[in-house]
């Protein structure tokens, strides 16, 4: 049986800008940092993959953070659209979603402006550096 989930991955292009916006934009905590184990391969069936890896705390659930440096990876998806079938996104919960939306608006790029969605929550989607959505979704006010 499954139990409970512990992290989000995410393959990003080049770590430094990756941790610049998760911590230095969204304000999460690297949590720990290393090189992929040799075992990195065998995991996602490509030979001879070096890179590393990166933890950040997202309140109690992790995301991590993969920069794969070898080989090289001409396989990027920056035409996928939100509503293409196998596209991911994050949920981060924030307390006042319009406040972070007018101080992040003009750095970052948003999808969309804040959305009160059907049970009250208030929602808008951005993009990180490496065109990944992130939810920004503040919850209801009586939940």
């Amino acid at each position: 049986m499954v139990g409970s989930a512990t992290h989000y991955g995410l393959n990003v292009a080049d770590m430094e800008e990756a941790i610049a916006f998760y911590e230095g934009t969204l304000g999460l905590e690297v949590d720990r940092s290393f090189p992929i184990s040799e075992v990195q391969s065998d995991i996602v069936g490509v030979e001879g993959v070096e890179g590393d890896i990166t933890f950040l705390d997202a309140g109690g659930f992790s995301i991590e953070l993969i920069a794969y440096d070898e080989p090289p990876n001409e396989n990027v998806h920056d035409e996928a659209s939100g509503h293409d079938v196998g596209v991911a996104h994050l949920c981060l919960e924030v307390e006042d979603i319009w406040n972070l939306y007018d101080d992040l608006a003009p750095d970052v790029e948003f999808v969309n402006e804040p959305e009160t969605v059907g049970n009250g929550a208030q929602i808008a989607y951005l993009r990180d550096p490496d065109g990944n959505y992130v939810e920004l979704m503040e919850p209801p006010a009586d939940s």
